[in-house]
């Protein structure tokens, strides 16, 4: 009894300082984030016509580069030593989560979310 306690204790340790060694900070959390804004501007942007394909990606680049200064300048990360969140600020000054990362990994909301929480943030 008193070695599977000692075996689940130290077990839970490890767990633990590998939890706080690999907590995602707020460059992951932007990773993260701006990999999923940038496929939501790809999406709205895909177009066949070749006329509109070099404006697209131009206004790809150009929505990806304001995006990513909206995505520095609103989100707070919060770390809680085993994992920590994402929000963006809003202008109201309330905070809406978008993403949370353990492990060294972060999982995003999906793009319905993000899309509301930018709307909100601009």
């Amino acid at each position: 009894m008193k070695k599977a306690l000692i075996a689940i204790i130290s077990v839970l340790l490890v767990v633990g300082a590998a939890a706080i060694m690999t907590c995602p900070d707020k460059q992951a959390h932007k990773d993260a984030i701006m990999s999923v804004v940038n496929e939501k501007i790809n999406d709205e942007l895909q177009t066949d016509d070749e006329e509109y394909q070099g404006l697209s990606a131009l206004f790809g680049s150009l929505g990806s580069g304001i995006a990513g200064s909206v995505v520095d300048n609103r989100l707070v990360v919060k770390n809680h030593f085993l994992w920590s969140t994402g929000e963006f600020r809003n202008f109201d000054g309330e905070y809406q989560q978008v993403s949370v990362g353990v492990f060294g990994h972060i999982f995003t909301f999906n793009k319905q979310d993000l899309d509301k929480a930018l709307d909100n943030a601009l």
